[in-house]
């Protein structure tokens, strides 16, 4: 669509003020003016017209998926088979406040077909899910008397999953009670000897048989070897918006989102099978994807809830789930205390990340998870990530 600028349709007002002068008045002289000007904006609006004929753009995003606080380039190739002489063009792309960095890109003139490629950069503050696009093609005539405005092509999706933090080696020592010897006696805690004995899987040497449960159960079952037992965990992230406080990137919740996040790359890292459950008691949909990323999708889409408690998170089943529990938590209160209690049976580790402090004057919840064996980090918003995973103290063992 064209459209007259301020300037273009002050041009028409005068050329008609001295059409009208010189018909009332018969002063042709006054005529010759007002013709020139209209002229000369009808030029223009052609002009313009013709500099923006069949525009194209191609847009890509390097990459599309990144963390919270990685830079993302976008390159933007932009064709157009027109005449442009003298006229000034310049593509807009359409970008969410939360991200910034996408400026106004100038387009050469000149006759014919023309190509150009343009990069710019955006910074990503929060994580979401966020469309890139569509770029507006504006164009102007030289003397900037009439201008068009096109939709170029589609929109692109930027991914953008929490934060990860990089966290120190500790876990991975036997002194977190999950390694090595350590975790022979783990799980010998379960049961009888047999707890170490597992189901045949392919590529299993045949010296680990283990002949009389293979007799008994009518399957082959192997012996586990110590440095083949496999650890699990289970990370309670506490979404309920009653529990933070703030809002954006500097609010409690997402920073409990980006400790999951990097908690969990950890671990998964480190060799763990990982769950996840929130208040809600959603956990990550593993269907067609790698664990890390359906864990980085769920956490890129996990919302604050309504809900007053952590029931969700502590299900029927989260009792059972991981030899290694982790609750990243907002506000604890002592009924969500008592009850995460419920969920330390069998030797199992308990960890606490604890963003808002206690109430001035009441007495502290955490003391009841650590009277009864956890771990915990108090007020750990006032830190950084890796400190408050380094705090949780897991040379002490249980």
């Amino acid at each position: 669509m064209i459209r007259l600028t301020s300037r273009g349709l002050g041009l028409v007002t005068v050329a008609v003020m001295l059409l009208v002068a010189a018909g009332t008045t018969g002063l042709r002289t006054l005529a010759w003016p007002g013709g020139l000007l209209l002229g000369l904006v009808a030029a223009a609006a052609v002009l313009a017209w013709f500099s923006a004929r069949r525009p194209a753009a191609h847009r890509r995003l390097l990459p599309d998926r990144v963390s919270a606080g990685s830079p993302v380039r976008v390159s933007l190739a932009l064709e157009r088979d027109s005449i442009g002489l003298g006229a000034w063009s310049v593509v807009e792309e359409s970008v969410p406040d939360l991200l910034a960095g996408a400026p106004a890109l100038p387009v050469p003139s000149g006759w014919g077909r023309l190509r150009s490629v343009h990069h710019y950069q955006l910074a990503t503050f929060l994580r979401g899910r966020y469309r890139i696009g569509p770029a507006h093609w504006a164009t102007t005539d030289a003397l900037g008397l009439a201008g068009s405005r096109r939709r170029l092509g589609g929109t692109n999706l930027l991914t953008v999953t929490p934060a990860i933090h990089r966290l120190g080696e500790a876990i991975r020592g036997a002194g977190a009670g999950l390694v090595g010897e350590a975790a022979h006696r783990r799980s010998s805690v379960l049961g009888p000897d047999d707890a170490l004995i597992r189901e045949y899987r392919p590529r299993d040497e045949m010296r680990r048989i283990h002949w009389p449960s293979t007799a008994r159960t009518g399957t082959l079952m192997v012996r586990r070897e110590e440095h083949a037992w496999e650890p699990s965990a289970l990370i309670l992230l506490d979404n309920r918006a009653a529990a933070h406080t703030g809002t954006g990137p500097a609010s409690s919740f997402e920073w409990a989102v980006s400790a999951a996040a990097s908690i969990g790359v950890y671990l998964l890292d480190a060799g763990y099978d990982l769950d996840l459950a929130d208040a809600d008691g959603r956990t990550p949909a593993t269907e067609g994807d790698s664990v890390r990323e359906a864990l980085l999708d769920h956490l890129t889409d996990v919302a604050l809830t309504g809900r007053d408690d952590l029931g969700g998170a502590l299900g029927p089943d989260a009792g059972a789930r991981g030899q290694l529990l982790i609750a990243v938590l907002g506000r604890l209160s002592h009924a969500d205390a008592v009850a995460l209690t419920n969920l330390r049976r069998d030797g199992r580790l308990c960890r606490a990340i604890v963003l808002q402090p206690a109430d001035p004057g009441a007495d502290d919840p955490a003391e009841i998870l650590v009277a009864n064996g956890w771990r915990v980090v108090r007020d750990a918003a006032a830190l950084r990530i890796p400190d408050a995973w380094a705090a949780l103290d897991w040379g002490a063992g249980r």
